[in-house]
């Protein structure tokens, strides 16, 4: 009889360190419950956004995201240009495009994580956002 309580003993403190993992593995999940990704270090918690303007006009680009506009730079006709812009965690991205003397207009919303590279070309010729 002292055996099987010994074994039962064993089986509830196996049972009881179960548990304990389970806890610890839930409060692990907690802790990671915030929105960055864990796969990008700190230092590199940025999108990088390419641009190419096949159009000979200037292109003035902004970045609109959470509610705010962030002016990335001008792209100069028939060139490319290269921008980096913080970005901590996956959330949507719009980028406007203004030319000079010519129309404006915002593509459609995108999903953007850290780490992410974005490609965007100006056609020659715009006459509407259509991307």
């Amino acid at each position: 009889m002292h055996g099987t309580m010994t074994r039962a003993g064993r089986a509830a403190s196996a049972a009881g360190r179960i548990a304990m993992l389970c806890v610890v593995l839930i409060g692990a999940g907690f802790g990671c419950a915030s929105t960055r990704s864990p796969f990008v270090a700190q230092g590199d918690a940025r999108i990088n956004i390419e641009v190419i303007n096949r159009g000979f006009q200037d292109a003035t680009l902004y970045a609109i995201h959470a509610g705010l506009r962030n002016r990335l730079g001008t792209v100069t006709g028939t060139r490319t240009a290269n921008y980096m812009l913080p970005w901590s965690y996956a959330e949507q991205l719009q980028i406007e495009i203004r030319l000079l003397a010519g129309p404006r207009c915002t593509t459609r919303e995108i999903w953007a994580d850290p780490g992410d590279i974005i490609f965007l070309e100006i056609q020659s010729g715009l006459r509407y956002c259509g991307l």
